[in-house]
């Protein structure tokens, strides 16, 4: 049994990108003896597993195994692999998309209580609940979630820099510095952050764009990774759904990135889709919003996605937006939202921080700071008598006081 596995495992370290790594290999050690890396399709999870492979073990000390592969080719159940291959002296278990296989948390569980000497490193979409599993993992396993590239990565990977990541608190305090420092790295280069910042928003936050021959292929390829993050993805997840719930969520995914950001109404909502309750409506939002499609943007943190209505929603970042018919008012305000967002998920904090609608502005961080989102000619009129106040400006390259470059909150990771 093991033979194959072990002659995959080496094609699937040698397929993959192994030269840069993201902010998640270097923020996470994975050092615990059951890992599970959730996250949306294409923004990196499996690359990560043969890096960390590649990086820490020798042959045949690490076995990758794909859920698609057991299920379709192998046969053999995550158990029985795990008891050979613990049989031969084997360190690190890796499975990946274990969303596919229908008894994962169970066989995890055993796997965990069974073979204390294995470490078990697990993938699975954004939508995945560990803790509703057939067995609740959350005493068992940590789990880490998985956000697509920053604009800091963005430049990394496409054009060979190195850039170190700020904390809010710096960019807040320090943005000029910071910003004059990133130039004169860019100016070595001859390139200028501006227009880089502009193909970003565009085709940047997934990294499978840099193995694409266009545009085209990668738009393409995003259209598809949706289409099977809702047909099967979620089906695979939530078995009470069918095929006219999945159909009512493509037309509810359709009809949100025709209008993003918006204010929702429900009723407009239930009767575009065609359901009578806000229950369902609710649930099919946090279906999208889970999958990493879309964004739900709460009033605070009091607020709960599965009861409350949401103060606007968004699509989950600006590449998504690509394939609607966006304006750049909404394209500024996704990647403020997607960007800090992602910050707060990295930081793993049980405070109740985040990114939050404002009354004043456009959005509310840590319940402290407000921030409006605009060009390079936007006013504080807005939000003039608010304490910790600040603009987030598209089109410039250095800020002044509490005006700040849109750009450089893509530094936070």
């Amino acid at each position: 049994m093991l033979t194959d596995f072990f002659a995959q495992t080496q094609e699937f370290i040698r397929l993959n990108d192994l030269s840069y790594k993201r902010y998640f290999f270097h923020l996470h050690s994975l050092e615990h003896r059951l890992s599970i890396i959730l996250g949306p399709r294409g923004i990196g999870k499996t690359t990560v597993i043969a890096q960390y492979i590649h990086h820490y073990y020798k042959n045949n000390e690490a076995l990758y195994v794909s859920m698609d592969n057991i299920k379709n080719i192998h046969k053999f159940s995550m158990l029985e692999i795990a008891q050979e291959f613990n049989l031969n002296n084997g360190k690190l278990l890796c499975f990946d998309e274990i969303h596919k296989y229908e008894n994962w948390s169970a066989e995890l569980k055993a796997i965990y209580d069974t073979y204390p000497d294995l470490k078990v490193i697990a993938t699975g979409s954004s939508a995945l609940e560990i803790n509703k599993g057939t067995h609740d993992l959350s005493r068992r396993a940590i789990v880490y979630h998985m956000k697509g590239m920053s604009f800091r990565e963005y430049l990394e990977l496409s054009h060979g820099y190195e850039l170190p990541a700020y904390s809010l608190e710096e960019i807040l305090s320090k943005h000029i510095d910071i910003s004059i420092k990133i130039r004169d790295i860019l100016s070595a280069q001859e390139q200028k952050v501006i227009p880089l910042f502009k193909e970003y928003l565009e085709y940047g936050y997934y990294p499978y764009f840099n193995s694409m021959p266009n545009k085209t292929m990668f738009f393409a390829t995003l259209e598809q990774n949706i289409n099977v993050s809702i047909e099967s993805d979620l089906l695979n997840i939530y078995p009470k759904l069918n095929g006219v719930s999945i159909r009512k969520i493509k037309l509810l995914l359709a009809v949100i990135m025709q209008s993003v950001p918006f204010t929702p109404k429900l009723a407009d909502l239930k009767n575009a889709i065609e359901v009578k309750d806000d229950r369902t409506l609710k649930e099919y939002l946090c279906k999208l919003d889970d999958a990493g499609l879309i964004k739900l943007l709460m009033k605070s943190s009091l607020s709960m996605k599965a009861l409350d209505k949401p103060e606007k929603i968004y699509l989950a970042n600006t590449n998504l937006m690509q394939l609607a018919s966006p304006n750049i008012g909404n394209i500024r305000e996704t990647f403020f939202m997607n960007q800090l967002d992602n910050y707060y998920n990295n930081k793993n904090s049980f405070l109740k921080v985040g990114i939050y609608a404002s009354d004043k502005g456009d959005f509310y961080l840590e319940e402290k700071y407000t921030f409006e989102v605009g060009g390079k000619n936007k006013d504080f009129k807005q939000i003039k008598d608010i304490p910790n106040s600040y603009i987030a400006a598209d089109d410039i390259e250095f800020g002044f006081g509490n005006k700040i470059p849109l750009w450089l909150f893509g530094f936070l990771y």
